[in-house]
């Protein structure tokens, strides 16, 4: 994953496990079945991630 976006390339894979176990992730779900993802705790590492992800999807 590291290698997958140039603003991780400098960072360590230390930091960017230790960035990843602080996200939660809490996942409601609704009366029609529908599931909702509520992310706290959310840091640059995190947010370029799931930027990225979302993009791909």
């Amino acid at each position: 994953m590291r290698y997958e976006y140039d603003e991780l390339k400098s960072k360590s894979t230390k930091f960017i496990k230790n960035s990843l176990l602080n996200l939660t992730v809490t996942v409601d779900y609704m009366k029609n079945k529908a599931k909702r993802y509520i992310y706290a705790n959310f840091d640059a590492i995190n947010t370029l991630i799931l930027r990225q992800k979302r993009m791909k999807s």
